[in-house]
């Protein structure tokens, strides 16, 4: 039985060495694809949130001089801006106004607001005190925007925030 010739050993090496180092190029390269991809989509999940973030929301609550319903009523009224600013409609919007049972907000059903759409109004909600920091908080907007993300979009301490559940709409 022959062992072959340094010819064919050599061969057998460099075949050998050839393989193992296409085996490790595509190992390299599944890791740099995976790593690209993990990149592009957190690039995407961020552009999205940007997205969402490019729906403000501002409120101006009116109560009385001393806090409390003016004329004796027992509304207090808040003026409301929404302002859709990214390139996207977002839609199932709901906008929550605090109220004094903090478990039942008043809801206002906006639907769909079109990219560019500026909203001016005014609405009035059952409380019986309105303190200086609230004056432009206690407003919610709940929206979904294109990819059928859930977001809230509050004027108190919270912010913008992703959601598990899309609003309620009726």
């Amino acid at each position: 039985m022959g062992l072959g010739t340094w010819a064919d050993w050599v061969t057998a090496a460099v075949t050998f060495f050839g393989f193992g180092a296409a085996v490790w190029q595509l190992r390299l390269n599944h890791k740099e694809s995976r790593t690209s991809r993990e990149k592009a989509w957190r690039e995407e999940a961020n552009r999205r949130e940007a997205m969402a973030r490019a729906v403000g929301i501002k409120a101006t609550w009116k109560p009385g001089p001393d806090g409390r319903p003016p004329h004796n009523s027992e509304t207090i009224s808040v003026d409301i801006e929404i302002l859709n600013s990214g390139p996207y409609p977002i839609r199932n919007t709901v906008l929550h106004l605090a109220t004094d049972d903090e478990h039942l907000p008043h809801e206002i059903v906006y639907g769909t607001i079109l990219p560019g759409e500026h909203l001016k109004a005014t609405h009035e909600a059952k409380r019986s005190l309105v303190t200086f920091g609230e004056l432009s908080g206690g407003v919610d907007l709940l929206f979904t925007d294109t990819w059928d993300a859930h977001w809230l979009s509050s004027t108190s301490w919270r912010g913008l925030e992703r959601r598990e559940e899309p609003a309620r709409i009726c």
